[in-house]
């Protein structure tokens, strides 16, 4: 029983691994003769539990935001395009991950980020008073977008669902960014859930080239998200000041 389990972990730490040099055997062999492992089969596993960090790290990205939401009642400075284009985002860099058979350390965290960004998207519609027919439109959007990502989509297209992350990207985080310079403040945003965003693309930009390899189409997508991630970082210090007196004032009216 105890062999079986040690090879299953053993299998699931390097059995996915490009490299020659690596191989469940390989590394174990080296664990049952007392030597130190390998550089390859050291680094295949600390890629493991990194990748795991970062899943369990995703659970909580959102938490901030959502608090900030609930104490305030407030959904203010938060953008609903932005909304809805983070939970494409998300949900193609997790099918792209599915579809393509990467290990689920390698993408796992995507499926979570995907669920949260739903729940911002239900609570914008909660606390701003959206129509119907906007909801309506959103569920109708996001089936015929799953219908054609798992039925219609062949194989050999799967790219796309990263290619076209690129733009979606660039208009979510950029909308972001637009409004928080026009509004001059950050409302709800938490510098924290930006730091994570920002780290977490940075480090999958090294563990995708350790279980995935160089695809280009996954590291030009942690490249882009790195670079708008520093700037709201960036604003979220910059208005810093301006966001306190907005809720100091925003309480005020309330009171």
């Amino acid at each position: 029983m105890v062999e079986d389990l040690i090879s299953r972990l053993a299998e699931w730490a390097w059995g996915s691994d490009p490299s020659p040099e690596v191989s469940p055997e390989i590394c174990l062999g080296m664990l049952y003769s007392f030597t130190i492992p390998s550089i390859p089969c050291l680094s295949g596993l600390i890629t493991k539990v990194i990748g795991i960090a970062i899943i369990t790290g995703a659970c909580l990205n959102k938490a901030p935001i959502v608090i900030n939401i609930l104490s305030s009642k407030s959904v203010a400075g938060l953008s609903s395009k932005a909304a809805y284009s983070e939970t494409l985002l998300f949900s193609n860099a997790a099918f792209y991950g599915l579809l393509r058979g990467n290990p689920f350390t390698a993408y796992g965290e995507t499926l979570i980020m995907t669920v949260q960004a739903m729940g911002i998207c239900f609570l914008i519609w909660k606390f701003r008073g959206v129509t119907i027919r906007e909801v309506g439109l959103a569920f109708m959007v996001y089936t015929l977008y799953l219908t054609l990502v798992f039925e219609v989509l062949p194989k050999e297209y799967y790219f796309l669902l990263q290619t076209v992350n690129w733009p979606i990207l660039l208009y979510s985080r950029g909308s972001q960014i637009y409004e928080n310079m026009t509004v001059k403040h950050t409302g709800n945003q938490a510098i924290i859930t930006h730091f994570m965003n920002f780290f977490g693309s940075f480090i999958r930009i090294l563990t995708t080239i350790k279980e995935v390899g160089w695809d280009m189409v996954l590291l030009s997508g942690y490249g882009i998200s790195v670079f708008l991630n520093i700037t709201l970082l960036t604003q979220c210090v910059v208005y810093m000041k301006n966001t306190k007196a907005y809720f100091e004032e925003l309480k005020k009216k309330k009171n």
